[in-house]
């Protein structure tokens, strides 16, 4: 058998188990507040223990040792599956959305894009709003790391399944052989970043609830908040605390873990997070004048609206200060190119990733000396080393992919009727897991609930597809994937 679909059984089991227990966190919040909402946490965890249960009857026997095609299909199975469980409390809680509208919604939590249907926010149970919470901080990177330690090591490859969630996974930012360790480090600092984040916004004045379910919000660069204002009415200190989190967020987990271990300069070396670092300082300051020019803002706050935007694209996590589609023509250009940039591999952002495009610049710099001197012996380079015709090629079907399914899905989107500017942007908003659209009807001041039920599942797929960055997701609906 090509595809051992036992072992696919086996690898879900723990996942789903794992997620059960997780869903029925919210339950507590559910009870305190008297919500009806409880019993839905009850149902989705239940569904999610019992497809665990038979999950394990069904991998009974399996194979110890996965393959790549089995971890591909590992990990788009999980997705698929929690996201359908995690819809139920959303459609059984919210009287007002459909079930494409709570899948819609689901799929935009755990992707971490942050575009919501759910209107009215500062009225919802406390419930639901953490829920969704919780779901973008699983799906940022808790989720993989969780599924990392409950495997067995010997026989479940858990490297491998990094790999799965992101092909840009950096082997040489590995500061511990044990996987194992390495694991339980990424959540030990997934966490501490969560209480220190949760604890700076309730300095700056926000209440526990708030300041919990936007800091995992925040850490994971999901971009949902439990109010409908977003980032709006906040304080300077709220804002720039954001900023700080978001960016260090969209840095590559295993780097930073690597300097706190010892070796302090890696982080600052590293030539994918330098070009993160310069992409949103230039870009900063040239939106920043703009501001002061165009729109008479002053220099501080300039700066500071700024800053908060374009940390907020560039990380993908979407978070809502002002709308700077109304601001003037050219911000509103720079903002459209820089949508799908995304931050570094290794971390919880979505989009291309800045490392797919220093490679691209080095590739075009490559050639544009061979085109000055023929016969100059140049390769591309990154970190030094000269890229391996493997990653170029993938890099290059990557972005292939990306705009081949940017391209169908934004001209199904414009079938279904949105208009070319929502079309296009929310479907890159989506592929890239950013959360606000620019077009006339889906921009920053708005939300999605005004879509059709096909247009959900529309962008619910795009969601998924972006979060496992498209070629894993495909590769398992064709048939050369169950072929030897």
């Amino acid at each position: 058998m090509v595809v051992d679909f036992r072992l696919v059984a086996k690898l879900l089991t723990p996942a789903l188990f794992v997620f059960g227990i997780i869903a029925f966190i919210p339950t507590i919040c559910a009870y305190l507040n008297a919500s009806s909402a409880i019993s839905a946490f009850y149902v989705s965890g239940g569904i999610s223990i019992l497809l665990s249960c038979i999950f394990k009857k069904i991998g009974e026997g399996a194979g110890q040792y996965p393959s790549l095609r089995v971890l591909f299909l590992f990990t788009t199975s999980l997705w698929v599956i929690v996201s359908l469980i995690s819809a139920i409390p959303f459609y059984y809680a919210l009287s007002d959305i459909s079930i494409s509208q709570a899948i819609f919604e689901s799929c935009s939590a755990l992707s971490t894009t942050g575009s919501t249907v759910i209107t009215d926010l500062d009225s919802r149970p406390h419930s639901i709003l953490l829920w969704r919470a919780i779901l973008q901080y699983v799906g940022g990177v808790g989720f993989v790391a969780l599924a990392v330690i409950i495997l067995p090591i010997s026989a479940m490859g858990g490297m491998s399944i990094f790999r799965t969630e992101s092909s840009s996974f950096d082997d040489s930012a590995k500061y511990t052989p044990h996987i194992k360790i390495m694991a339980l480090s990424l959540l030990i600092w997934y966490i501490a970043v969560l209480i220190a984040c949760t604890a700076l916004y309730m300095v700056g004045g926000f209440s526990f609830f708030r300041a919990l379910t936007t800091a995992m919000s925040t850490v994971a660069t999901g971009g949902m908040t439990p109010n409908d204002s977003s980032m709006n009415g906040t304080t300077p200190f709220i804002q720039y605390t954001a900023v700080a989190f978001m960016f260090i967020s969209s840095c590559p987990f295993m780097l930073i873990l690597s300097s706190i271990a010892g070796n302090y300069l890696d982080l600052f070396k590293d030539q994918q997070v330098k070009g993160f670092f310069f992409i949103n300082l230039i870009v900063t300051v040239v939106i920043a004048l703009s501001l002061i020019f165009f729109n008479n803002y002053e220099i501080e706050k300039a700066f500071r609206i700024a800053l908060f935007n374009v940390v907020a694209i560039t990380s993908t996590t979407g978070f809502a200060l002002e709308d700077f589609t109304t601001w003037n023509h050219f911000a509103s250009m720079v903002f459209l190119f820089i949508i799908a940039i995304g931050g570094c591999s290794g971390s919880t952002s979505g989009g291309i990733k800045t490392f797919r495009l220093q490679i691209c610049y080095s590739m075009y710099k490559t050639q544009l000396q061979k085109l000055i001197h023929p016969h100059i012996i140049s390769e591309p380079r990154f970190k030094g080393k000269v890229i391996d015709p493997g990653t170029l090629s993938a890099v290059i079907t990557y972005l292939v992919s990306y705009i081949i399914f940017l391209i169908i899905s934004a001209i199904i989107a414009s079938i279904l009727g949105l208009n070319i500017g929502d079309s296009v942007t929310a479907t890159i908003s989506c592929l890239s897991n950013i959360g606000p659209a620019m077009g006339s009807t889906l921009n920053p001041s708005t939300n999605f609930s005004g879509l059709s039920d096909a247009l959900c599942l529309l962008f619910s797929c795009d969601m998924i597809l972006g979060r496992l960055e498209i070629l894993p997701v495909l590769l398992c609906f064709t048939r050369l994937f169950y072929r030897r």
